[in-house]
């Protein structure tokens, strides 16, 4: 009786010793559980100190532009001819959408209305140019987002411009004459109506609300038998 009083002793104490075991260790997992719970809250919450954004969503940005272009000619025209070969200014107004497909990775699609336009007095002869036109880019974007306010946006892609008009005109001494780059027998050989190239740059996107950016763009042919253009973009812009 004793040894069998003695083995359920000791089978008791094990038994019971087991069980707090096993109640502590659950105790345990209960508080580990309350506390991932509470982290996860943290870092879903946008106003805790531990929220760090790292979704890329799909956004726009509406803008206007500045656009200092150059013509270049090649050796067929001399170099002191200044109907042919200038650097002027031009503006734009447009929009593009950022459209992601492998987060951060992206493409940037848009369109914008172009005016380019220059003004050059020389030797009494003054020399006026202007250029209205509709540019459609398409762009590899990588949005890289550094923080919930700060964001960089580098992009590189291609572009078609359709030109409805581009007119110029020289006035000497009272007498203007006016020239249509549209023209087959322009001395020029006429201005191509649409034109493709490439483009390159990046903008700084600041708490979701205001884009700055600059890039370089240039033409893959010419856009008359003699001349290729190719100028910068500087953008201000409003995310939506």
């Amino acid at each position: 009786m004793f040894k069998r009083s003695n083995k359920f002793f000791l089978v008791t104490t094990l038994l019971t010793t087991m069980f707090i075991s096993v109640s502590a260790q659950k105790t345990m997992s209960v508080d580990q559980f309350h506390r991932a719970s509470y982290d996860k809250k943290l870092k879903v919450n946008p106003y805790s100190v531990n929220y760090k954004s790292t979704a890329v969503n799909s956004f726009g940005i509406f803008f206007a532009e500045f656009n200092p272009y150059s013509w270049c000619y090649n050796d067929e025209v001399r170099s002191d001819t200044p109907d042919y070969s200038w650097r002027g200014q031009g503006v734009s107004i447009g929009f593009t959408y950022f459209v992601p497909f492998g987060i951060p990775l992206g493409l940037d699609l848009g369109a914008k209305g172009q005016y380019f336009f220059r003004n050059k007095t020389i030797a009494e002869k003054k020399y006026t140019f202007d250029m209205f036109s509709l540019t459609a880019p398409i762009n590899l974007a990588y949005d890289w987002i550094l923080s919930s306010s700060f964001a960089v946006h580098p992009y590189a892609g291609l572009y078609g411009r359709y030109t409805f008009s581009a007119n110029s005109h020289m006035e000497i001494n009272g007498k203007r004459d006016h020239n249509k780059w549209l023209e087959k027998d322009h001395p020029m050989g006429g201005m191509k109506r649409f034109m493709t190239g490439w483009q390159v740059g990046a903008n700084v996107r600041i708490s979701d609300m205001v884009s700055i950016g600059a890039a370089y763009w240039s033409d893959f042919g010419k856009a008359t038998d003699y001349n290729h253009m190719h100028g910068f973009n500087i953008m201000l812009g409003a995310a939506f």
